[in-house]
């Protein structure tokens, strides 16, 4: 880990440039992330909402981090996706073009997940003590459940092998491989 961020708002993600300017630095989308529940999601839904605004008219896509973790956070019993769909949704309502979410722990609650929005889903890399082989398994049932792909920082750059865990993981979403044959990718 290069860097590790804390503090009183460790979860609370701030804006740092316009469409504008991302686009003057060359980007070919933007992002942004809201933490449902945490004390300044109003201000993180506030800002994907102006990003979002930003970006559709200069033709860029964005890319909404919706997850539901904050400490006010209040998640039906009955809701299967224990808030995933409705952070997909609100990444859509917002303007996203695409939305990066955490696994719902199994292919049935991801499917109302995928079903909730009309926009491509992605999953995030998982809990750090996620194993690889585990997250492939992760990814093929995404993928079967009507998941787009994925959206992985530490899993992948933090790997040994990282050129293999893209491959690994481009055999199941590309090629239609299963989990245990993509595994046999990340040793070479």
């Amino acid at each position: 880990v290069s860097t590790a961020h804390g503090g009183s708002r460790d979860q609370s993600k701030v804006r740092v440039a316009t469409a504008d300017e991302c686009l003057m630095r060359g980007a070919g989308g933007v992002s942004a992330q809201v933490n449902l529940g945490d004390v300044y999601e109003p201000e993180m839904i506030e800002d994907m909402g102006m990003l979002t605004g930003e970006a559709l008219p200069l033709g860029l896509p964005t890319l909404g981090m919706v997850y539901p973790r904050g400490p006010n956070l209040i998640i039906d019993e009955n809701d299967s996706t224990n808030g995933v769909a409705h952070a997909a949704r609100v990444a859509w309502e917002l303007g996203c073009d695409v939305v990066k979410v955490p696994w719902t722990d199994g292919a049935d609650s991801f499917a109302e997940v995928c079903q909730a929005v009309p926009i491509p889903v992605l999953i995030s890399g998982g809990p750090r003590n996620t194993s690889f082989t585990d997250l492939l398994s992760i990814v093929e049932q995404a993928m079967a459940a009507g998941g787009a792909g994925v959206c992985m920082g530490r899993q992948v750059f933090g790997a040994d092998l990282p050129g293999n865990h893209v491959r690994a993981l481009s055999a199941i979403i590309h090629d239609g491989a299963n989990a245990v044959d993509a595994a046999k990718l990340l040793d070479g």
